[in-house]
């Protein structure tokens, strides 16, 4: 049996192991293993992997930056002059403390800002469409921070960036819709994430049709809530305006699995 080695992180691989926390049974050849099996501490897929004895030396991943106001991963040297989802300047940008330590108590009094910002990359986030509405038009975005609340009464929350114009539509409306999206609609992603509604009609190659509250809701979506935001519930959290809302009406169209932030950035 032969052991591989992750040419990002070190993380050994051995045939004889296996990786029994992620399905893959002890006796499995690497070459067996399923194609979208990535490597358990730093999550690069198999193309990153080589045979010990032929792997090169252990080098420091790549430096990773964090955009504070989109969040935004950006791998390289430098973070970028502009982010290219929300605009932003480089100062925005903090860099992620990616080391691997043990949780002494020294570890612990030495944590900072770059080690808080990449333990909460490591919260797992779904990916959906908010869309809503203001004087006759309609416009969508990307969001992670959208979850359940309570489920009597049904209850969700949905945190969003004042910059976006989706924002202030929901404030105008007190209304929106979440398209839930599932794992192969990663170009749905790019449609409603990477630009603004201010300078693109992100709905024209796209059908969808409106809900009971008068937001758009895709038609090829996993499935859609739609809400009501509850006034005096809304919270102004710095960057964001998180929105409490009460679900008026929603429903599962298929059994297709669920999007994930981390599955889009490992997929993208």
């Amino acid at each position: 049996m032969k052991k591989w080695a992750c040419n990002v992180c070190g993380y050994v691989y051995d045939e004889t192991q296996g990786d029994p926390d992620h399905g893959i049974a002890p006796g499995t050849k690497f070459e067996d293993i399923p194609v979208d099996w990535v490597c358990p501490i730093c999550g690069v897929g198999r193309e990153e992997f080589s045979l010990q004895e032929d792997a090169p030396p252990k080098t420091a991943p790549p430096k990773r930056w964090k955009c504070i106001v989109c969040d935004y991963i950006h791998t390289g040297d430098e973070p970028p002059d502009i982010c290219p989802v929300c605009g932003e300047g480089k100062d925005k940008f903090i860099l992620l403390v990616d080391e691997i330590v043990e949780l002494t108590a020294e570890a612990i009094a030495s944590a900072g800002e770059g080690t808080i910002n990449s333990a909460l990359d490591a919260v797992t986030y779904g990916l959906y469409v908010v869309s809503s509405f203001n004087d006759g038009k309609i416009n969508a975005q990307i969001a992670n921070s959208v979850f359940q609340l309570t489920s009597k009464p049904p209850q969700i929350a949905a945190c969003l960036n004042k910059r976006n114009l989706t924002t202030e539509y929901v404030l105008a409306s007190q209304r929106f819709a979440v398209s839930i999206l599932s794992q192969d609609q990663c170009d749905t992603v790019k449609v409603f994430g990477y630009q603004s509604g201010r300078n693109a009609d992100k709905f024209a190659n796209v059908k969808y049709v409106p809900g009971q509250n008068g937001c758009p809701i895709l038609t090829d979506c996993l499935g859609y809530l739609e809400a009501e935001v509850i006034p005096e519930k809304t919270i102004d959290v710095g960057t964001h305006i998180m929105f409490v809302a009460k679900v008026t009406s929603g429903r599962l169209a298929t059994k297709r699995e669920a999007m994930t932030y981390s599955f889009y950035r490992n997929k993208k």
